[in-house]
């Protein structure tokens, strides 16, 4: 009962919990990012391209991609031909094939 309680303790003190949804974090850090990611509709990431905008760089250059003119990525199973303009589309075919 002692460990029980000594374990439910350290959790409470080292987790923090989002205001808006009850979510568990494990650090502070990691709720500001959290709230900045689920909670918050700034977008501070534009595409130079078209009008669009993302929370975050990485989320930028998937999209920028799409913009790609050819297809970069290809099927290599044998007679199938599929192509596409980013790797991610390539993985979700794999996932059919």
């Amino acid at each position: 009962t002692e460990l029980k309680v000594s374990f439910f303790l350290s959790f409470l003190v080292n987790h923090v919990t989002c205001a808006l949804c009850d979510m568990v974090c494990t650090s502070v850090s990691s709720l500001k990012a959290h709230i900045r990611f689920r909670h918050c509709d700034e977008r501070p990431f534009h595409c130079h391209l078209c009008d669009s905008g993302f929370k975050n760089a990485y989320d930028l250059h998937k999209h920028v991609e799409t913009h790609n003119d050819s297809d970069a990525y290809s099927c290599d199973v044998e007679g199938c031909g599929f192509t596409s303009r980013t790797l991610r589309t390539l993985r979700q075919h794999y996932k059919r094939v």
